[in-house]
């Protein structure tokens, strides 16, 4: 990341932004650290990255409690809907982190221990598909799962899984289905605990097992348990379940491709690994909520969600959140496939999500996104 550019002036960035079509909104104070400097900052990253623009986004950052500020950039695709950082969007794998802190919560209230065992936690049923397929329940920890660590073969990431979407998009999918697929498209990719494997259908198994552990619908325990009516996280909605319906209207059209997803099914991604709709004001909020220390009961809980204790060596990943570096900068973040992402960063205490119109323009997102945390956090 280019670590040199001076900041620009606010009347420079003033003209950048109409320049690139961004609607930066208002706030009501300075926060410590002048938010001109942050504006500043992500401008001249954003111009910085137009030989590769983004087609369209939505961006909020969280500067400190209280003072924040967003950037939009409208797309074609999505004409005339006006784009806005309380646009929703498919959020996909940044579910992961909500389910996993949402274990992590009931491991705080004693309902869970990150040490048992998948075969004390999982239906009868998922246990005779998923030991059929030769996996050592028997020796696969709850805290594995989380950590990507079990060795778990990942359904969503086959070739069968992707053409069977594609040939009928807006067929609903099942919870079993994807557990099935799981043992009938693959095999255990390494014992338990030897290596990290991204897998999906570990986190649809531990949406199964908060439903199991709190006989309460997994969208009603998420609430519950990471408090969102008191932690104010808003326009965070599981899209279906949940006792509060999306807003059809303030849904991006988001593309796959050049394909609108927009009426595929959301089952194709629902149980846990993904299924929240969400603002990118939404994923920040619920980000600086949980770093902050207002989601868990007890500081060790966020210690021991963010340690790589116990971990595969160089594993990437902790407990619902991806540890990553940038030029040195430490973030802790998580992605979703459809292009949303959000991050944070733990020495300046800054929070920015974002999310695009086209899921082409993820890796460019998260090149705009790591950029203006490197640069801020000199």
């Amino acid at each position: 990341m280019d670590r040199r550019c001076s900041l620009a002036s606010k009347k420079t960035l003033s003209s950048l932004f109409v320049a690139l079509s961004m609607l930066a909104l208002p706030v009501t104070a300075e926060p410590t650290k002048p938010l001109e400097t942050h504006h500043a900052l992500m401008g001249q990253v954003l111009n910085a990255h137009q030989q590769a623009p983004l087609t369209g986004f939505a961006l909020h950052v969280i500067v400190d409690d209280g003072h924040t500020f967003s950037t939009v950039k409208q797309s074609k695709e999505n004409a005339p809907q006006v784009i806005n950082p309380n646009s929703l969007f498919r959020i996909a794998s940044v579910t992961k982190t909500f389910t996993a802190a949402t274990v992590l919560r009931l491991h705080e209230e004693g309902k869970l221990n990150l040490d048992t065992t998948l075969d004390k936690l999982i239906s009868d049923d998922f246990f005779a598909l998923l030991e059929s397929d030769g996996y050592a329940l028997d020796k696969m920890t709850l805290k594995q799962v989380l950590s990507h660590t079990a060795g778990l073969y990942d359904h969503a990431q086959s070739d069968q899984y992707l053409a069977g979407i594609m040939a009928n998009p807006q067929q609903d999918i099942t919870m079993r289905e994807q557990i099935k697929g799981c043992v009938e498209w693959g095999d255990p990719v390494g014992k338990p605990g030897e290596l990290f494997s991204y897998s999906d259908t570990g986190y649809v198994l531990l949406g199964h097992i908060i439903e199991r552990v709190t006989d309460l619908p997994l969208p009603e325990a998420v609430r519950k348990y990471l408090s969102f009516d008191k932690n104010h996280i808003e326009n965070v909605i599981w899209e279906r379940g949940d006792s509060v319906a999306v807003d059809e209207s303030r849904r991006v059209h988001q593309y796959l491709h050049g394909t609108d997803t927009f009426n595929w099914s959301p089952t194709v991604d629902l149980y846990g690994g993904g299924g929240l709709v969400a603002s990118p004001i939404g994923m920040a909020k619920f980000y600086q909520a949980l770093f902050s220390g207002k989601v868990f009961k007890h500081p060790e809980t966020l210690n021991l969600m963010l340690s790589n204790k116990g971990l595969p060596a160089g594993s990437p990943y902790r407990l619902g959140v991806f540890a990553k570096e940038y030029n040195g900068t430490l973030v802790y973040q998580h992605g979703g496939f459809w292009g949303t992402l959000v991050m944070y960063e733990p020495t300046t205490q800054v929070v920015v999500a974002g999310a695009v119109t086209q899921q082409k323009d993820y890796a460019q997102l998260e090149k705009v996104m790591s950029d203006y945390l490197t640069l801020q956090a000199k």
